[in-house]
């Protein structure tokens, strides 16, 4: 574990010795599709979330690859004392190999934005402590137990939202529109900047550290938004991405393939040119 050379591009948990894959988040829209494609790619996979009946469900429906056996865990994660039992099981597994940070919310109001001066001091902290601190304790707990080889890899879910910020109101005249809170583009932002933060912390580990950052993305999160035409008005592709495609970034990062890269945002958002 202390090698400080990488495996051949293209090998894979198995080939290397398993490994596991975290996945807080795991049961939600995106998370649920990103703890397949990581079980896809050798790792024994622990899905996390609040929610134990969808972690139960989205593990029950994960491949088996070789010797990887999936596991669930459903806790509060934006307590430090949760992530610290996530990360001691998912190691007492085998080392973590990859940890995805997809846990997010980002409510609304019947699909449409809350504005800033509705927003109360609960909702606020409650977006906070979800987007925000939940990561950063998965992080500080589990980079003990992650090789220090060149092959493990963190990856956080940012937003477009970090750099365009969420919008004018639903009858602005102007683009972009986003329905999002103020709250989550807070908290994306002050993920994209904790993000390249650690990966300079973890440089000396060889723990590389990168997000992926979506524009909108066709999920759950965003079922109950009209498609208003000037949603997609600064897209060039004319279209929400598809989870798989934000799964499939999210695995180039974690994989071999990236092995030079930490501290950035891949941003996966059909070419939108505002941010």
């Amino acid at each position: 574990m202390d090698s400080q050379t990488s495996p051949p591009p293209g090998e894979t948990p198995a080939e290397t010795g398993l490994r596991t894959a975290v996945v807080s988040g795991g049961a939600g829209g995106i998370g649920r599709v990103l703890s397949r494609r990581l079980a896809e790619d050798g790792y024994a996979v622990v899905v996390a979330d609040v929610n134990e009946s969808a972690v139960k469900d989205v593990v029950a429906g994960l491949p088996r690859t070789g010797q990887a056996d999936h596991h669930g865990f459903a806790g509060d994660l934006t307590q430090s004392a949760t992530n610290r039992e996530l990360a001691e099981l998912a190691a007492g597994i085998a080392p973590i190999g990859v940890l995805v940070n997809a846990v997010g919310i980002s409510p609304k109001r019947d699909g449409q934005k809350i504005r800033f001066f509705e927003l109360d001091d609960d909702l606020w902290k409650t977006i906070l402590d979800v987007n925000l601190s939940a990561p950063f304790y998965l992080m500080r707990e589990a980079y003990r137990f992650m090789p220090t080889d060149g092959t493990a890899s963190i990856v956080n879910l940012l937003s477009i939202t970090a750099k365009t910020g969420t919008g004018g109101p639903a009858d602005g005249t102007f683009v972009p529109y986003i329905p999002s809170t103020v709250a989550y583009g807070a908290t994306k932002a002050a993920l994209h900047n904790l993000t390249v933060s650690i990966a300079h912390e973890l440089a000396d580990r060889h723990i590389r550290v990168n997000g992926v950052a979506p524009g909108f993305v066709q999920t759950g999160m965003m079922g109950a938004v009209p498609v208003d035409p000037k949603m997609l008005a600064p897209v060039p592709m004319n279209r929400f991405a598809q989870p798989e495609e934000i799964a499939d970034a999210v695995a180039f990062l974690a994989s071999s393939k990236a092995s030079y890269i930490t501290g950035t945002s891949l941003d996966v958002n059909g070419g939108w040119t505002t941010c």
